[in-house]
């Protein structure tokens, strides 16, 4: 790293991660000729965030939308509700104090992932007879929502 933060090209720390097989990087492959042909169709550049929406959500493509487990043990990372209940259930017991107090209310959980923390939440505050109006889950991967939709119609 040099003095302004950045890493240099002769960056040479080693780092043991798996080489990717060769599936993964033909699909990587096609992912980067897909952004190059957004590219080439926007003139020569795109802006960071229409990059970021390529390489997460391209249908078929992008890191979230393309099928691949993402989310626990057999996937690229493991987030809280992922590991116990114990995180949603503090959450869940935060949410009950503020729908007692506002009475009718819905929660809208944002990137809920596998919807783990979701049915973990609403089991929770079943028990607490505290289930809100609504709650809804805004996801933009079609892939992630019909995991959702699964896991939630099976557990709650």
């Amino acid at each position: 790293m040099n003095s302004s933060g950045f890493i240099n090209s002769d960056f040479t720390e080693s780092v043991d991660l798996p080489a990717p097989g060769s599936h993964a990087l033909e699909h990587s492959q096609r992912l980067c000729n897909r952004i190059r042909e957004a590219i080439g169709e926007n003139g020569g550049a795109i802006s960071f965030a229409r990059y970021m929406e390529l390489a997460l959500y391209e249908p078929g493509l992008g890191y979230y939308s393309a099928g691949a487990r993402k989310f626990g043990k057999e996937g690229d990372f493991i987030t809280a509700p992922e590991l116990s209940p114990l995180f949603s259930r503090c959450i869940a017991r935060q949410c009950r104090q503020i729908l007692e107090t506002l009475g009718c209310a819905s929660i809208l959980e944002l990137g809920p992932g596998s919807g783990v923390m979701a049915c973990d939440i609403l089991q929770s505050l079943e028990t607490y007879d505290c289930l809100p109006e609504r709650y809804a889950l805004l996801e933009t991967s079609a892939d992630l929502r019909a995991r959702q939709q699964h896991l939630l119609s099976s557990r709650i």
